[in-house]
Protein backbone atom coordinates (compact mmCIF):
# COMPACT_ATOMS: atom_id res chain seq x y z
CA UNK A 1 0.00 0.00 0.00
CA UNK A 2 1.17 3.38 -0.57
CA UNK A 3 1.58 5.87 2.02
CA UNK A 4 1.37 9.58 2.12
CA UNK A 5 4.56 11.08 0.83
CA UNK A 6 5.87 7.82 -0.50
CA UNK A 7 7.21 7.49 -4.27
CA UNK A 8 5.69 4.32 -6.38
CA UNK A 9 8.43 4.58 -8.96
CA UNK A 10 12.46 5.00 -8.92
CA UNK A 11 13.16 8.60 -10.15
CA UNK A 12 15.51 6.65 -12.99
CA UNK A 13 12.21 4.81 -14.35
CA UNK A 14 10.63 8.23 -13.79
CA UNK A 15 13.83 10.20 -15.56
CA UNK A 16 12.99 7.49 -18.33
CA UNK A 17 9.67 6.89 -19.15
CA UNK A 18 7.44 9.03 -22.04
CA UNK A 19 4.80 10.86 -20.53
CA UNK A 20 2.17 11.37 -23.07
CA UNK A 21 -0.01 14.88 -22.81
CA UNK A 22 -3.04 13.62 -21.10
CA UNK A 23 -0.36 12.47 -18.35
CA UNK A 24 -0.04 8.60 -18.87
CA UNK A 25 2.83 6.83 -18.73
CA UNK A 26 4.85 4.65 -21.53
CA UNK A 27 7.91 2.61 -20.81
CA UNK A 28 10.43 0.39 -22.75
CA UNK A 29 10.29 -3.19 -22.26
CA UNK A 30 12.42 -3.30 -19.53
CA UNK A 31 11.12 -0.33 -17.93
CA UNK A 32 7.77 -2.04 -17.89
CA UNK A 33 8.94 -5.02 -15.97
CA UNK A 34 10.30 -3.11 -13.36
CA UNK A 35 6.71 -0.51 -12.77
CA UNK A 36 5.15 -4.08 -13.30
CA UNK A 37 7.59 -5.18 -9.50
CA UNK A 38 7.15 -1.58 -8.20
CA UNK A 39 3.05 -1.79 -8.77
CA UNK A 40 2.85 -5.05 -7.23
CA UNK A 41 5.22 -4.03 -4.11
CA UNK A 42 2.59 -0.91 -3.47
CA UNK A 43 -0.25 -3.31 -3.47
CA UNK A 44 -1.43 -2.07 -7.29
CA UNK A 45 -3.28 -3.90 -9.28
CA UNK A 46 -2.39 -3.48 -12.89
CA UNK A 47 -5.87 -3.87 -14.87
CA UNK A 48 -4.27 -4.09 -18.01
CA UNK A 49 -2.34 -2.45 -20.41
CA UNK A 50 -1.32 -1.66 -24.31
CA UNK A 51 1.17 -1.18 -26.72
CA UNK A 52 1.69 2.16 -28.32
CA UNK A 53 3.99 3.30 -30.91
CA UNK A 54 6.05 6.32 -30.72
CA UNK A 55 7.12 7.06 -34.39
CA UNK A 56 10.88 8.83 -34.67
CA UNK A 57 10.72 12.71 -33.73
CA UNK A 58 6.55 12.35 -32.57
CA UNK A 59 5.67 13.98 -29.24
CA UNK A 60 2.45 11.72 -29.24
CA UNK A 61 1.48 7.91 -29.12
CA UNK A 62 -0.18 6.19 -31.25
CA UNK A 63 -2.37 2.84 -30.60
CA UNK A 64 -2.52 1.32 -34.14
CA UNK A 65 1.53 -0.52 -34.38
CA UNK A 66 2.46 -1.37 -38.27
CA UNK A 67 2.97 -4.77 -38.42
CA UNK A 68 4.58 -7.23 -40.79
CA UNK A 69 1.73 -8.52 -42.73
CA UNK A 70 -1.40 -7.21 -42.25
CA UNK A 71 -3.23 -3.77 -41.04
CA UNK A 72 -1.34 -1.99 -38.26
CA UNK A 73 -2.34 -3.69 -34.81
CA UNK A 74 -3.84 -2.77 -31.70
CA UNK A 75 -2.15 -4.99 -28.51
CA UNK A 76 -4.47 -4.27 -25.14
CA UNK A 77 -4.59 -6.84 -22.61
CA UNK A 78 -6.56 -6.70 -19.68
CA UNK A 79 -6.80 -9.09 -16.48
CA UNK A 80 -10.40 -9.06 -14.24
CA UNK A 81 -11.06 -10.17 -10.79
CA UNK A 82 -12.36 -13.03 -9.73
CA UNK A 83 -15.03 -13.83 -7.48
CA UNK A 84 -14.02 -14.42 -4.33
CA UNK A 85 -10.30 -13.33 -4.90
CA UNK A 86 -7.94 -11.93 -2.67
CA UNK A 87 -6.51 -7.95 -3.05
CA UNK A 88 -3.65 -9.91 -2.86
CA UNK A 89 -4.08 -12.83 -4.73
CA UNK A 90 -5.74 -10.37 -7.53
CA UNK A 91 -1.99 -8.10 -7.29
CA UNK A 92 0.45 -11.29 -8.19
CA UNK A 93 -2.11 -12.48 -10.79
CA UNK A 94 -2.24 -8.99 -11.99
CA UNK A 95 1.56 -8.30 -12.36
CA UNK A 96 1.70 -12.10 -13.79
CA UNK A 97 -0.42 -11.24 -16.66
CA UNK A 98 1.47 -7.86 -17.57
CA UNK A 99 4.70 -9.53 -17.21
CA UNK A 100 3.65 -12.48 -20.03
CA UNK A 101 2.14 -9.86 -22.16
CA UNK A 102 4.95 -7.64 -21.80
CA UNK A 103 7.79 -11.00 -22.96
CA UNK A 104 5.23 -11.43 -24.99
CA UNK A 105 4.45 -8.78 -27.44
CA UNK A 106 5.74 -7.58 -29.42
CA UNK A 107 7.12 -10.74 -31.28
CA UNK A 108 10.20 -10.33 -33.12
CA UNK A 109 8.96 -10.65 -36.57
CA UNK A 110 5.28 -8.84 -35.60
CA UNK A 111 6.88 -5.69 -36.79
CA UNK A 112 8.38 -4.95 -40.24
CA UNK A 113 11.97 -5.16 -40.69
CA UNK A 114 12.11 -1.46 -41.40
CA UNK A 115 10.14 -0.66 -38.35
CA UNK A 116 11.07 3.24 -37.01
CA UNK A 117 10.18 4.65 -33.80
CA UNK A 118 9.76 2.79 -30.40
CA UNK A 119 6.97 0.52 -28.65
CA UNK A 120 6.03 1.29 -25.37
CA UNK A 121 4.04 -0.26 -22.32
CA UNK A 122 1.33 1.85 -20.72
CA UNK A 123 -0.07 0.03 -17.42
CA UNK A 124 -3.41 0.72 -16.19
CA UNK A 125 -3.51 0.53 -12.24
CA UNK A 126 -5.64 1.06 -8.88
CA UNK A 127 -5.11 0.59 -5.03
CA UNK A 128 -7.94 -2.01 -3.89
CA UNK A 129 -9.59 1.36 -2.29
CA UNK A 130 -9.68 3.11 -6.00
CA UNK A 131 -11.34 -0.65 -7.47
CA UNK A 132 -13.62 -0.98 -4.96
CA UNK A 133 -14.57 2.89 -5.39
CA UNK A 134 -15.32 1.57 -8.99
CA UNK A 135 -17.47 -1.27 -7.86
CA UNK A 136 -19.76 0.97 -6.18
CA UNK A 137 -20.24 2.84 -9.28
CA UNK A 138 -21.54 0.00 -11.70
CA UNK A 139 -24.64 -0.52 -12.05
CA UNK A 140 -26.24 -3.13 -9.63
CA UNK A 141 -26.79 -5.44 -11.96
CA UNK A 142 -23.21 -5.09 -13.30
CA UNK A 143 -21.74 -5.87 -9.83
CA UNK A 144 -19.99 -9.09 -8.54
CA UNK A 145 -18.86 -9.91 -4.90
CA UNK A 146 -15.19 -9.98 -4.21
Amino acid sequence: MLRCGEVMFSPELERRNFRASNGEIGWTRDDARLAVQALAQHGQAILGGELWWVPPGAIEWRGLIPQRSGPPAVYPWETTRQVQESWDAFVHRCAQDSLSAIDRWPAADDLPADFAGRVLYNLTWVSETEFERMQLLRPRRDRRRH
